[in-house]
């Protein structure tokens, strides 16, 4: 893929993100913080390895444009 396509992705993803964790945060106000700190790591570590997935992918572009 090029390289500003993998980049519009990262940015298009992470302002998923925000926007879900605040309607997330309304949502499952009722919860209680220990369940939604659970559901938070839970989504912060899926968001963590899909970022490095891209970020990889970036480099590995970046290395056959070389």
């Amino acid at each position: 893929m090029d390289k500003k396509v993998l980049k519009g992705l990262l940015i298009l993803l992470v302002s998923m993100v925000i926007v879900v964790s605040a309607l997330f945060v309304f949502i499952v106000d009722w919860h209680s913080e220990y369940f939604t700190g659970v559901l938070y790591g839970a989504a912060g570590v899926a968001l963590f390895m899909l970022l490095a997935k891209i970020l990889s992918l970036i480099q590995k572009e970046g290395k056959q444009d070389d």
